[in-house]
């Protein structure tokens, strides 16, 4: 194993154990990389990188967790509406036999007049439903820089290419460190 500076590298990662990182490093070498090209660190040869949180993005969840509570619905409004009136109607129109000195007409339209408005104010005043709540409450999660372990374990794994401007081989290598659960740094650049 050489011993290089890590701003020498092409692409660096670092992964949460060992076991990880040789499995790694296997996968590379199994996948045509040379021994040349794969290097494995110990724990204390890299700084405070500058790490990217792969995958979704983290800030969408905000959006897609929004609820909001919809306005009162203008059918049940109207309906509300007109069941009132038609039972405030029945029940004058019912008084007036009951109380033979109200005057019939005026005491029908009041009755249904009363009953239009006081259904219109209940459907007003229905709550909607609340919309996006799609049972999903857990509390965002944070994302640390990995965790500092023992300073003579190889938890980083170093690729230096023989040709850095093979597109599809750099990304190869990096799919293969990113599904074996490596933080890629950033930071990385060879320097010539």
């Amino acid at each position: 194993m050489q011993k290089q500076q890590p701003a020498s590298y092409d692409l660096l990662a670092v992964f949460p154990d060992e076991n990880r990182a040789d499995d790694a490093a296997a996968k590379l070498h199994k996948e045509g990389f040379a021994d040349d090209e794969v290097y494995q660190l110990p724990a204390n040869s890299v700084g405070n990188g500058q790490f990217r949180e792969h995958g979704p993005n983290s800030a969408r969840r905000d959006y897609f967790l929004q609820t909001q509570r919809t306005g009162p619905n203008p059918v049940m409004v109207i309906v509300l509406a007109i069941v009132f009136g038609v039972i405030l109607g029945a029940i004058t129109f019912g008084a007036t036999f009951a109380l033979p000195t109200l005057p019939e007409p005026i005491t029908l339209i009041v009755g249904i007049a009363v009953g239009l408005v006081l259904g219109a104010i209940i459907g007003l005043l229905q709550r909607g439903r609340v919309r996006g709540s799609i049972g999903q409450n857990a509390p965002p999660s944070q994302t640390a820089p990995p965790t500092r372990t023992a300073s003579g374990t190889l938890t980083i794994v170093a690729l230096r290419f023989t040709d850095p401007d093979n597109i599809s081989r750099k990304s190869r290598a990096r799919a293969i460190l990113l599904n074996n659960q490596g933080k890629i740094d950033r930071s990385v650049t060879r320097t010539e």
